[in-house]
């Protein structure tokens, strides 16, 4: 892995403080946090195809509050505070690092084990799925053609 295709350390120590203050460690359940090694290893692995984009919006975000350098010097109150008040308004950086922690995360065994869920693909055991009330597409079975054929 090249340079350009990871990130650099203070960028991992503002992603890593990001995705603990998303979902943090309980020790009541026994559960880790986003920024536990493991989950957090597997955030970076997910994010590196695309780390040139998450970089760009990262940067930006993170300029309205004094750039990632000084963001990553904060200490945990310091961060947590400003996130608050960078979360009130909607950026492209914080919907892709929700993404990113929320599958890093619920794809962990230990995360999986709290749940009740076991740590496999859906299939070929399958999930056993309520019927729906079918008739719910029938006007949609019933309308016109929509598309062209060309």
């Amino acid at each position: 892995m090249s340079e350009k295709d990871s990130f650099a350390e203070q960028e991992q120590i503002v992603l890593r403080k990001l995705a603990g203050c998303m979902i943090s460690a309980s020790k009541d359940l026994q559960i880790p946090g986003a920024d536990d090694d493991v989950i957090f290893a597997r955030l970076l692995e997910r994010a590196t195809p695309k780390v040139a984009e998450l970089r760009r919006v990262m940067n930006d975000f993170f300029d309205a509050l004094g750039g990632v350098g000084d963001v990553a010097d904060l200490g945990d109150a310091g961060f947590k505070d400003a996130m608050v008040s960078a979360r009130r308004k909607p950026h492209p950086f914080l919907e892709a690092m929700t993404a990113l922690v929320a599958n890093a995360y619920y794809t962990d065994p230990r995360v999986l084990a709290s749940l009740d869920k076991e740590d496999r693909p859906p299939f070929p055991k399958g999930n056993i799925l309520e019927q729906g009330d079918w008739s719910l597409l029938d006007p949609v079975k019933k309308r016109d053609q929509v598309f062209r054929n060309c």
